[in-house]
């Protein structure tokens, strides 16, 4: 791999080059002059490396690796705005694009044409894509900018579906996927390819013929992962149906929830929530059949107070805890004794 000098190594070796008789320490005509290419050539070098990273998937980022994986028609999921429902009070109209907001400040439009009375209902949409617009019940409760006749919003459940841009690790996965295991005539891996590049679409499993011949079950998981809406699956549904061979029945389901009980004796202290957050981190990222009590048990070890820890189960079993082919893991109650 290409590697940039540093500034001293280059003056060094354009010294060594000179064939000028003067003197060349610091503070001398010459050593200033070659000192000033010197740095413009550092720049040049620096530059060089990082052309040759972003030539290669593996080393790329952001918008190269975005260039790189386009070229064999691999594109980077875009950000997903999050929707729900606001029930509006007063009496006025509210046209298309009206706003209302958070206290913190996350804001929403209204995404149809709704004449209030007393009050109703409307759909809205976040206006920024991204999580960030995936709100808690009762948070929508302010109006930026006046509207003629509404008095008061507020929303009595969730918004939802809201997805971050992919990332640069989940897009190189899928360009990996495409370039080293391409999916043809419908395999496998065809299908993996074409549930994964739906934008909220976190991992997928593919399950041929699962009941019967042509048929073909694709198990979803969203962009957070956590079991995926109807909305999402749908979406994936009618992808695939856009795309798949002839003659192909296929059936895409969320994976399910299973919930994980833990309870551990520890030696030491610790911060139960610490535990929780590093727990549910891991299975968020969980990519093997079960969860591991070797990895929990290293999240307890690595958690600030904790000097060693006995008698670890899951659900009240000890040892690893094996997944269904559908099974999300879910933290439930977590027992330090």
């Amino acid at each position: 791999m290409y590697k940039a000098r540093e500034q001293a190594d280059i003056l060094r070796e354009l010294q060594e080059l000179s064939q000028s008789s003067v003197s060349k320490i610091e503070g001398t005509f010459e050593n200033d002059v070659l000192a000033s290419n010197a740095i413009e050539f550092g720049k040049t070098e620096v530059e060089l490396e990082q052309l040759y990273r972003a030539a290669f998937a593996d080393t790329a980022w952001g918008e190269y690796l975005t260039m790189r994986a386009a070229e064999a028609g691999v594109f980077r999921k875009e950000a997903v705005r999050a929707v729900g429902v606001v029930t509006v009070t007063g009496n006025g109209e509210l046209p298309v694009g009206s706003r209302f907001a958070t206290e913190a400040g996350v804001v929403f439009e209204t995404i149809e044409h709704v004449v209030v009375r007393n009050t109703a209902t409307v759909s809205v949409q976040a206006v920024i894509a991204g999580v960030g617009g995936n709100v808690m019940p009762g948070t929508i409760t302010e109006i930026p900018a006046s509207i003629p006749g509404i008095s008061g919003v507020t929303n009595t459940l969730a918004t939802a579906n809201g997805y971050d841009e992919e990332t640069d690790a989940s897009l190189l996965a899928r360009y990996l996927l495409h370039v080293r295991t391409p999916g043809t005539t419908g395999n496998a891996t065809h299908y993996l390819e074409w549930a994964l590049s739906v934008p909220g679409v976190g991992s997928a499993k593919i399950i041929p013929a699962w009941n019967g011949p042509n048929t073909v079950k694709v198990i979803v998981v969203d962009a957070n992962r956590d079991a995926a809406p109807e909305e999402l699956l749908t979406k994936v549904a009618t992808y695939i149906e856009s795309v798949r061979p002839i003659g192909a029945r296929v059936t895409v389901v969320s994976a399910r929830k299973k919930m994980i009980d833990i309870s551990v004796k520890i030696t030491g202290r610790a911060d139960k929530a610490a535990v929780e957050a590093d727990i549910i981190e891991y299975f968020k990222n969980i990519t093997t059949t079960y969860v591991s009590a070797a990895k929990i048990g290293d999240i307890l070890f690595h958690t600030v107070g904790v000097d060693d820890y006995t008698s670890l189960t899951l659900n009240g079993e000890q040892g690893n805890l094996e997944l269904a082919t559908d099974e999300l893991p879910v933290l439930g109650t977590v027992t330090l004794r």
